[in-house]
């Protein structure tokens, strides 16, 4: 087994989950570069290498992945689910005019600024505490023409 087949069987494993052939080669896929996917996305994706791979059993397996924390969702449209393989700590930018998203990075001290600004804000608005956050940026409009 290859070092990055090794790592993806790490991260399974220390996840708790239990690494099957089509998991591993499932969460390799999806884990091998940044990327957000949507689940038929992800289905298409598997079914190249996986062609009997059943549609139950892809989106369970997103499910399984987005629950225990190997990959992460994000929503950005009502009723649209993005899988997003990268874990480190990052915020997004989606160009509505494209369909587009980005990973956005900030600098740690601007970030706890921002954070205890909209801790601030959302306990003063609604008496809860904020507890995380993850900005995204919604950028509108279409590039200028030169």
């Amino acid at each position: 087994m290859d070092q990055a087949y090794e790592r993806t069987k790490e991260i399974l494993e220390k996840a708790g989950i239990r690494p099957t052939s089509q998991r591993l080669e499932m969460a390799h896929l999806i884990l091998s570069k940044h990327q957000h996917l949507q689940a038929d996305e992800v289905f298409q994706l598997i079914n190249m290498h996986f062609p009997h791979a059943s549609r139950a059993t892809i989106f369970n397996n997103l499910k399984l992945f987005a629950e225990k924390g190997v990959i992460g969702t994000l929503e950005l449209k009502s009723g649209i689910t993005h899988f997003d393989s990268n874990m480190d700590r990052h915020h997004h930018a989606f160009n509505e005019e494209t369909g587009e998203i980005t990973d956005i990075e900030l600098e740690e001290d601007l970030e706890k600024q921002i954070f205890e600004n909209l801790s601030k804000s959302y306990l003063e608005k609604t008496g809860l505490t904020l507890t995380n956050a993850s900005l995204v940026v919604t950028l509108k409009g279409k590039p200028s023409q030169p």
